[in-house]
């Protein structure tokens, strides 16, 4: 079902983006600083493009809590094998009976 609904929310996405391209077949050139010019590319190209470069900082950003997450998940892991050695350490100690 999951999949089923996936599958046609991206045919709804795809059938939008290009009903919006064959509407916009305009073409532009893309001024950068220092004279640089790149060009001319169709919008829809362009906002594609600048939607999908979005798409991956924001992914990269939002991982970053996640990585620092694994980093502090393995370190605590470690401390606590450490800690468990050290029990069982303590636990094969002999014990001695004081007066």
């Amino acid at each position: 079902m999951k999949r089923t609904l996936s599958g046609i929310l991206f045919l709804l996405v795809f059938l939008i983006g290009v009903s919006f391209a064959l509407q916009n077949p305009q073409e532009v050139a893309i001024k950068y600083y220092f004279g640089l010019e790149w060009g001319p590319f169709p919008v829809s190209l362009i906002i594609i493009g600048v939607f999908l470069v979005g798409a991956i900082v924001g992914g990269v950003v939002a991982s970053l809590p996640l990585l620092a997450r694994y980093r502090e998940n393995r370190r605590l892991r470690r401390r606590m094998e450490e800690m468990e050695q050290e029990l069982s350490r303590l636990r094969k100690l002999p014990l001695k009976d004081e007066p």
